[in-house]
């Protein structure tokens, strides 16, 4: 089973995928940002094993490239699913989307037990529409890049940095995911999803994207993909199966 680091580890999507590995059997560190979220995580854990989730306080927008790199000490997989959430203006968004990124995924390629990193990012991290997308879909991104534009573009920063570094690393049995979902929904996940060359309208569950993430880990061979999520009527294997086989990318 694998050591897994959560950074962003109380957000929405990194609970569910914490609780997911857990009850898998992986042992999930959970890097939150205050004492007062250590009793939700370690309630993620399975009642019959509670120590395969262990609670790290810590701070991702302070961190040094020291401090990421002890983070990774006997890691086989990281998972980056922190954000700024939009609180403290811009400034905090760029210091923890894109710079606070690059330097874990900077500590997670140079670790030489990290293999596999997933970046949990965002449909709307694009310099262009993609070549695929109709008018509404061409209107909902320039929606977003006009209301959160600093925001986009701190997780198009982080996401090409991932892809890039990746690339010149040529790190044995490494593999960089760059999981890009749409609207993120509470409802409970219905298991069906449109992954890969997505749509941009569209909502998806944030148990859906955990239960792709954690299909996407468990896998093998996603590295260099990026797939756009959002709701569908695919099943979450099936979709899986098919990017994976296809090398299908989001990224033009």
């Amino acid at each position: 089973m694998a050591r897994v680091l959560v950074l962003g580890g109380h957000g929405k999507v990194a609970s569910r995928i914490t609780k997911l590995l857990a009850a898998q059997n992986h042992h999930v560190v959970s890097v939150i940002r205050t004492a007062e979220h250590i009793t939700d995580i370690r309630a993620l854990a399975p009642s019959h094993n509670i120590q395969l989730v262990e609670p790290v306080v810590a701070s991702i927008e302070d961190a040094d490239d020291d401090v990421a790199a002890r983070m990774m000490k006997d890691i086989d997989w990281v998972v980056w699913s922190a954000g700024a959430g939009g609180k403290g203006g811009p400034e905090r968004t760029k210091a923890v989307d894109e710079i606070g990124a690059k330097r874990f995924i900077k500590a997670a390629l140079e670790a030489p037990s990290v293999k596999k990193l997933l970046m949990v990012s965002t449909s709307s991290a694009r310099r262009r529409p993609a070549s695929y997308w109709a008018e509404d879909d061409i209107a909902a991104l320039n929606r977003s890049w006009q209301n959160i534009g600093v925001y986009c573009q701190a997780k198009l920063d982080a996401d090409e940095y991932l892809f890039e570094e990746s690339r010149k690393a040529a790190k044995n049995e490494w593999e960089d995911i760059c999981l890009r979902p749409g609207t993120l929904s509470d409802e409970p996940g219905v298991g069906k999803v449109d992954l890969g060359k997505a749509k941009k309208v569209g909502n998806v569950s944030r148990d859906d994207v955990a239960s792709v993430a954690v299909e996407l880990l468990k896998r093998g061979n996603a590295g260099g993909l990026w797939l756009d999520l959002i709701g569908g009527d695919e099943p979450i294997e099936a979709a899986v199966d098919r990017v994976l086989s296809q090398r299908i990318t989001a990224k033009e």
